[in-house]
């Protein structure tokens, strides 16, 4: 997913590292508490998505400027840029939604604009029907993304796994270029269990076993709503990040294995 070979330069590189490291990160922090309690209100979910959809406004400038500084490299299209971050990134969090990136840039513009330019977004527009700054709404605190065939968590499905690939320890002007360019990123990790698959770490699996968290919402599955969310034809279930060679009753024979050998 590299859009272009060359460096950025040192003045847009620090502004970007700036953004992320003392705007975007802060700013997700704060915001993912209010998530996590249950306690967002709409302009709270408005806010921060157009902190995220900045950074990405500002990520694609890079790349453009980079590129026609450059005769070896192609033009930059905008909704190319956000195409393939999608292309990229739309395993880590929910699996339903696979264009978060164009759904939360349709989501900054109605919120900037009175009207969306339709054809720009007329592949979302099919999806989800008309795009307007209604389709955010506030509940229980809680904000959904509701459509006529869609209704869930904005969130936590589309807002939490953007969020994320920001989280990377960016501190360097060579770290920018990387990051834009997909060489480094944040990730949930779904799917990677670093277990030695002893007795000794039997415990250790039990415990990720029982607070396995949803990986299209990242909560735990007595709290999961995601059996009450529509995408499309599709309804929403819990799919906790458990390991698949995960065997209950083999682990719970490691764990009386161990603790019959700390009694020796």
């Amino acid at each position: 997913m590299e859009f272009y070979t060359g460096k950025s330069e040192e003045d847009d590189a620090k502004y970007l590292l700036s953004y992320i490291n003392d705007v975007l990160i802060p700013a997700s922090e704060e915001f993912f508490v209010l998530v996590n309690q249950n306690k967002v209100l709409l302009h709270h979910a408005f806010s921060f998505n157009t902190i995220l959809s900045h950074a990405i406004d500002y990520m694609i400038f890079i790349a453009k400027k980079v590129t026609k500084s450059s005769s070896n490299s192609s033009v930059i299209r905008r909704n190319d840029f956000i195409s393939k971050f999608d292309k990229k990134y739309h395993v880590d969090g929910c699996s339903h939604i696979n264009n978060k990136f164009k759904l939360l840039d349709a989501v900054n513009n109605s919120f900037k604009h009175v009207e969306l330019e339709q054809k720009r977004y007329a592949d979302l527009i099919k999806v989800y029907g008309d795009l307007n700054f209604h389709n955010l709404f506030a509940e229980d605190g809680k904000v959904f993304f509701k459509s006529q065939l869609y209704s869930f968590d904005y969130c936590r499905v589309v807002m939490r796994p953007i969020a994320k690939i920001f989280d990377c320890d960016i501190n360097t002007y060579n770290d920018v270029d990387d990051f834009i360019n997909g060489r480094i990123h944040g990730s949930f990790g779904y799917g990677n269990f670093p277990y030695e698959y002893e007795p000794y770490d039997a415990i250790d699996r039990m415990i990720d076993f029982c607070n396995s968290e949803c990986k299209n919402c990242g909560e735990v599955d007595d709290d999961c709503d995601c059996v009450n969310y529509i995408y499309g034809q599709k309804l929403g279930k819990c799919s906790p990040n458990i390991d698949p060679s995960f065997d209950f009753n083999d682990v719970m024979s490691d764990i009386s294995g161990a603790r019959e050998w700390r009694k020796k």
